[in-house]
């Protein structure tokens, strides 16, 4: 009888107990026994998502994880078919981790896949405000800091323009500003976070177009604008991420301009071709690692389960260690964000590479976290 007694007492406190007292308990090695994760994203054509994807792998294995991959074509109708259809396989994973392909024309999805009883975790694509309840916890960039990231790469590009004996063609500078693809929410939050870090002293936007995300796109966008807008003279090139700017680069060297001379190009993060930044041409980047965001994503959720399913309150920003990756030995957070260090290399090729040389994230070169 006492023994009994004692078991229900033990068991009533377990009950009692909140989950993040529990979870203190877990010996913080990740030990997913095999389990299932299911990842719904865009494709792996796109260098970014395809390095991501290596993370995710690398990630998944250390955890002891299967992960699944279904890739769609940046299409939102093809991405609903897919999540539908696996929604409806007699297995369920332990979690799915939704990467949107339209971060608001996928809402009715997402909300279909949290309503499984499967853990929902979204990855790169900021959660939108009436999507909260459907996700368990976020995992990855934060666009709008990139943004501002971009936003204080602009504001060193401009002052570097002036005492290098430059004249502005507008006033604060004339700006090109190459986007992402439209209906891609990345997009929208790197603009919102530019315009506030540079509100104060603003550029004169004279051009907006949709970039895309590789060397193509930058180059097609950039050549149709350029006969539009020359005459209003070129300034600076924000292009969302490296890929648009190297492509700008070649478009504006075929018209004899100059880039890293006469007009000066900036992004908020590299991508799979440094050659603009190797070179000068770039002036300032930001290093948001494809790799290690997926590792971290994976990370995010196998620490969901070994700590009890607790998700703390807030958000946690990883702090961007230059030596080594940081331990992360407690459990996530609502929001989990990556570093994203600015890189400035100036407009001098003979030191370009010595300053990207120098670099560290998690004990990793700008090599390593950018070139794939």
């Amino acid at each position: 009888m006492l023994n009994r007694r004692m078991f229900a007492f033990v068991a009533s406190l377990a009950v009692l107990l909140p989950a993040s007292a529990m979870a203190q308990e877990s010996d913080g090695k990740l030990d997913g026994e095999g389990k299932e994760i299911v990842v719904l994203m865009p494709s792996r054509s796109n260098a970014y998502l395809a390095q991501w994807i290596r993370g995710a792998e690398q990630s998944a294995e250390e955890a002891n994880y299967k992960l699944t991959v279904i890739e769609n074509n940046f299409d939102q109708t093809e991405q609903d078919a897919q999540a539908q259809q696996r929604i409806s396989s007699p297995t369920k994973p332990a979690a799915y981790v939704w990467w949107p392909a339209d971060n608001q024309a996928g809402l009715a999805t997402l909300r279909r896949l949290s309503r499984t009883g499967v853990p929902v975790f979204q990855a790169n694509q900021a959660v939108r405000p009436e999507a909260e309840d459907m996700v368990v916890a976020y995992a990855g960039v934060d666009d709008y800091f990139n943004g501002q990231i971009a936003g204080e790469n602009a504001l060193a590009a401009r002052e570097a323009f002036v005492k290098n004996g430059h004249e502005l063609s507008g006033e604060g500078g004339n700006l090109v500003v190459l986007k992402f693809i439209p209906g891609y929410s990345a997009g929208e939050d790197r603009e919102a976070g530019f315009l506030d870090a540079t509100k104060d002293a603003p550029f004169n936007v004279i051009a907006t177009e949709y970039a895309g995300f590789d060397n193509a796109s930058g180059y097609k966008a950039m050549s149709q604008l350029i006969p539009i807008i020359r005459s209003q003279g070129i300034d600076f090139v924000y292009g969302m991420s490296d890929g648009p700017v190297t492509g700008a680069v070649q478009a504006l060297e075929e018209v004899g301009m100059k880039p890293g001379e006469d007009v000066y190009l900036f992004s908020a993060t590299c991508i799979a071709d440094i050659s603009a930044a190797e070179s000068a041409k770039e002036f300032a980047t930001g290093v948001q690692s494809a790799g290690l965001e997926g590792w971290f994503a994976i990370n995010v959720v196998a620490r969901y389960f070994e700590y009890g399913e607790t998700v703390k309150e807030g958000t946690y920003i990883a702090p961007d260690d230059a030596d080594a990756r940081p331990v992360f030995d407690f459990a996530p957070s609502k929001k989990n964000i990556i570093p994203n260090p600015q890189v400035v290399v100036g407009t001098d090729p003979a030191t370009a590479a010595d300053k990207l040389a120098s670099f560290k994230l998690w004990g990793e070169s700008f090599q390593d976290h950018c070139v794939y």
